[in-house]
């Protein structure tokens, strides 16, 4: 009896030992040439009843031979078998070839109806190898995460490895050359931890309040106008304030996908209108309206701000 239990025992340790072994988030893609999840950070909403899985990866050339990230070729599926058609993807690498000794990264994100699925990951068609993405602590996120503020300085989302932080105290417009130019929204992302962390950004997005140049090309060449210039414009018709639209903004300065570790990067976010001018003769100043957007936290943050 006593022997039966000790081989039981036994049993019951390798097992106890082989379950907690971390599962190998590498696969090979040639030899020399390794492929390794870094981080995966899922975003469930209830609400629209989708699942949103954002992941990085690293390819590591240890060859002496350039190797092409063209030969990777993979899809996300669920177990590596199901093919399923997402609501919303993107992904990036933004390098052509891997130098030998070079690493070189792997990036995006995929949407889909939230169906119960099994086991997400890369599955990599030519040699059949499914990677994942439970092979590295999944970070896990809902739609309920997000801080909404009054405020225009605030905290949008934190969670144990990221935080991001929202700053449109001191946004500030200029008029020139034809076209209004909104600047200074910062967006601030924040890695907490010591490891490389995918992001899950904003897409910010702006309208304008104001005056659309075009209807008014007998007040004269406004590409050639400054700030100055342009406030002396009498906009008015027939003793009629001029009408204003939301005119659409255009983004720049701003792409972060993911973190080094303890990383913290501010992005100075700005928008151009093209064709468009404050109403400087109006007493309302605010007359910006921004766009902070998530599909897979499934909101839009609107905040106003001034000129």
């Amino acid at each position: 009896m006593k022997k039966i239990l000790s081989v039981l025992c036994s049993i019951f340790i390798v097992l106890l030992f082989t379950g907690c072994q971390p599962k190998d988030p590498t696969i090979s893609l040639k030899k020399d040439v390794t492929f390794e999840l870094k981080d995966v950070m899922t975003i469930t909403n209830d609400e629209s009843n989708s699942i949103y899985y954002y992941y990085m990866a690293t390819i590591t050339n240890d060859s002496k031979d350039t190797y092409s990230t063209n030969d990777v070729v993979y899809s996300i599926t669920d177990d590596g078998k199901e093919h399923l058609n997402p609501i919303d993807q993107h992904e990036s690498m933004p390098i052509t070839t891997v130098l030998p000794e070079q690493t070189a990264y792997v990036y995006g994100y995929i949407g889909f109806p939230n169906n119960n699925q099994n086991d997400m990951g890369f599955y990599f068609k030519d040699s059949g190898e499914f990677l994942s993405f439970n092979n590295v602590n999944v970070r896990k996120a809902t739609n309920q995460d997000i801080k909404e503020s009054e405020d225009l300085k605030f905290t949008m989302y934190e969670d144990n490895a990221l935080k991001i932080e929202i700053n449109a105290e001191d946004v500030k417009a200029q008029f020139e050359n034809g076209k209004t130019t909104l600047s200074d929204l910062k967006i601030t992302y924040t890695n907490k931890t010591e490891q490389q962390i995918v992001v899950p950004y904003l897409v910010p997005k702006a309208d304008l309040n104001g005056i659309l140049l075009t209807n008014y090309t007998d007040k004269g060449d406004f590409s050639s106008m400054n700030e100055e210039q342009i406030k002396k414009i009498d906009f008015t018709t027939n003793g009629l304030a001029p009408k204003t639209d939301p005119i659409e903004g255009k983004a720049f300065g701003y792409m972060v996908e993911y973190l080094d570790p303890e990383q913290s990067i501010e992005c100075n976010v700005g928008f151009t209108f093209e064709n468009a001018a404050i109403n400087y003769q109006s007493k309302n100043k605010d007359c910006f309206d921004i766009h902070l957007v998530s599909s897979a936290f499934g909101i839009t943050h609107d905040m106003t701000v001034s000129y």
